[in-house]
Formats: C-alpha cells, sequence, structure tokens
C-alpha cells in the first residue's frame, strides 16, 4: 500500500513537471517577467483546481449526482480564474510594460490602440480560463476513472466471494451425498453378516480422510484424485455380487495435471445407485488425458429396479453448476440414457 502510494506521487510530480515546462517542449517560449508571471499563474491556478475538483467537487457533488450544483461551482470556478488572471496581469502590466505612447497621435487612433489592447487584454483572460477547463476536465475523467477502476475492483472481489460461497455450499453438498450412500453400502453388508464389513469401513476411512484434506482445496492432482475413485469404486465392490462387472481405465499421462475436486464421484456413485441390482451390472469408466485435454467417459447399464428417490438427481446438477463456476466456456459436458444405458461425456481443458 506504502509503494502504491510513493508510485502515485512519484507519477503526479512528473506529470507536474512535464505541464510545467510544455511550453519549452511546444515551442520556443518567450522570455521575460510579463510571460513568467503569466506561465506560474496558469500552473497554479490549473494545480489548484485539479485537486480541489479532484478530492472535493467531483466525488462530492458529481459522482453524487449532484450535477447542477456541480456545474453552477465549475462555471464559479472558471468566472473567478478570468478576473483573477485579470487582475494579475494587469498588475504587472502597469509595472513593467510602458503604457504611453511612443509618438504624438490622433485620438481616433489612441482609441483604436486602447480597443485593441482591450481585446487583446480579453483574449487572454480566456485563454485562462480555457487552460483552467482543460484541466477540470483531465481532473474529472481521472478521478472518474479511479472510481470506476475501484468499484470494478470491488465488484469483482464480490463476485470472488460468491463464488467461494456457492461452490462451498455445492461442496457441502457432494460430502453428505457421498457419506449417504457409502454408509448404504455398508449397512448392506452389516445386514448380511459379510466378511467384507470391517474392510469396507476401512476404506471409507481412507476415503474420508480424502475428502477432508482434500477436497477443501481450490485444485487437487489429478493422480490423488484418481486414486480416490479407485478407492471408491473397490467399496462399492465389496457389497455386490461377482455378476457387476466394473472397469476402470485411465490413459495418458496424469503426473503434473490439478483439477477440481470431487468432480467426478457423483457420476460414479449414480452408476453404482441405478446401475447394479442382484441379478448384475457392468458399469464402464475410462479416464483419458492428452496434453491439457481431458476425458471422462462413462457407461452404466440402467437398472429396472432403480431407486427412485428424491435426492438422486442432486449430484449431477451440482456437477454441472461447479463445471460452470470453475471452468467456464472449458468444459463440455452430456449425459443421457440410450438404449438401457446410461452415458455420461466430460471434455475439460485442464490449466496449463
Amino acid at each position: 500500500m506504502h509503494f502504491r502510494k510513493y508510485l502515485t506521487f512519484i507519477l503526479h510530480l512528473a506529470a507536474w513537471t512535464v505541464v510545467y515546462f510544455l511550453p519549452d517542449l511546444l515551442f520556443e517560449a518567450p522570455s521575460g517577467p510579463v510571460f513568467m508571471v503569466k506561465r506560474n499563474l496558469h500552473f497554479v491556478l490549473v494545480f489548484f483546481f485539479f485537486y480541489l475538483n479532484y478530492f472535493l467537487l467531483v466525488p462530492r457533488l458529481l459522482l453524487h449526482k449532484k450535477q447542477l450544483l456541480y456545474a453552477v461551482t465549475v462555471l464559479m470556478v472558471l468566472v473567478f480564474s478570468y478576473y483573477v488572471n485579470d487582475a494579475v496581469m494587469s498588475q504587472v502590466r502597469e509595472k513593467y510594460v510602458s503604457r504611453s505612447f511612443s509618438r504624438p497621435m490622433s485620438p481616433k487612433e489612441a482609441r483604436r490602440i486602447t480597443a485593441r489592447r482591450e481585446r487583446h487584454r480579453h483574449a487572454e483572460n480566456a485563454g485562462t480560463v480555457v487552460v483552467v477547463a482543460m484541466g477540470l476536465f483531465i481532473s474529472t475523467i481521472t478521478r472518474e476513472t479511479r472510481e470506476w477502476y475501484q468499484k470494478e475492483k470491488e465488484r469483482k472481489e464480490m463476485e470472488k466471494q460468491q463464488l467461494i460461497s456457492e461452490l462451498s455450499f455445492l461442496k457441502s453438498q457432494v460430502n453428505p451425498h457421498f457419506l449417504f450412500n457409502s454408509l448404504n453400502g455398508i449397512y448392506a453388508l452389516s445386514i448380511k453378516k459379510s466378511d467384507k464389513t470391517p474392510e469396507a469401513i476401512l476404506q471409507l476411512s481412507e476415503l474420508m480422510r480424502h475428502m477432508l484434506y482434500e477436497s477443501d482445496k481450490e485444485k487437487v492432482d489429478l493422480e490423488k484424485e484418481t486414486e480416490y475413485l479407485k478407492n471408491y469404486i473397490q467399496l462399492q465392490k465389496l457389497r455386490l455380487p461377482p455378476e457387476v462387472q466394473v472397469s476402470f481405465q485411465t490413459e495418458g499421462d496424469l503426473r503434473g495435471k490439478s483439477i477440481a475436486p470431487m468432480l467426478f464421484i457423483p457420476f460414479i456413485e449414480n452408476a453404482f445407485k441405478h446401475g447394479v441390482d442382484t441379478r448384475g451390472g457392468n458399469i464402464q469408466i475410462r479416464l483419458q488425458v492428452a496434453g491439457n485435454k481431458l476425458s471422462f467417459d462413462m457407461m452404466n447399464r440402467v437398472s429396472k429396479a432403480q431407486n427412485k428417490d428424491k435426492v438422486s438427481g442432486i449430484g449431477l446438477a451440482n456437477v454441472r453448476k461447479r463445471l460452470e463456476l470453475l471452468y467456464p466456456g472449458r468444459y463440455q459436458l452430456d449425459y443421457k440414457k440410450t438404449n438401457g444405458n446410461f452415458v455420461v461425456h466430460l471434455h475439460l481443458n485442464l490449466d496449463a
């Protein structure tokens, strides 16, 4: 923060230095006390009203929708500049420029010369007004740009916080849903008094460890997430009859790739919940990585005895929402029932 303030001060100082020496840069500026007073007067007026406008008029009036009061105030500033320049420069010319005529002339010629000097005086004062008006204009644009940037920054921060909150809510839906399905499977083993029940509880413990320490991260290693899926499949297979065929294949180099956690598990949960029964089932899963492209394909038979509970669709809708938040414009998700099978195709562009 201190560095930014210091940098801002340096930039302003450099800008005002350029403004002061701008006449020397644009043309061969005349010398003499009259020109120097005029130059310094313009600089002081522009400098003073620039920051008056920047720190007071724009934030207190213009940005608070008091446009009429702002316009009146600016008009008063310009009128004030006109008469200040007129008073100062009149005194300077009175001191440094002889107002007597160098030769005798007729009254008509004297009036013509006096009129020309008056026109020159008004033009000079008007030029001062133009210079101050330009300073006010630049000041207004600078302050409004700063306000826009600040509001844009705040808006993006609010969107970020809203995104974090929404993702946290969606994750909170995934975990209980996963735990609910897993406990149902272990309960089924315990009813049968299966010797596999302790092994299932141990595997659930490992899965919960992964969820506890990994799922709260923004991104996890793809290898770890794949291992988690394999463990989940092993847990589910403990309660299934031998007739159920489950295939999980990975292709490509998974090393060094990262992905948002818990994206695939709802599809696999859905497959075990609705794709197998006591008569068997077939689940085929393939995860393929090529460069930064990831493809997740899954197909499972739709069981005729599938559960029709109301929460069965939470996981799939949840995944689409998370993908829209985490990978906007970088994913393609399709899932449908066809020929008695449920098919999922997910394509992702991973981070480099």
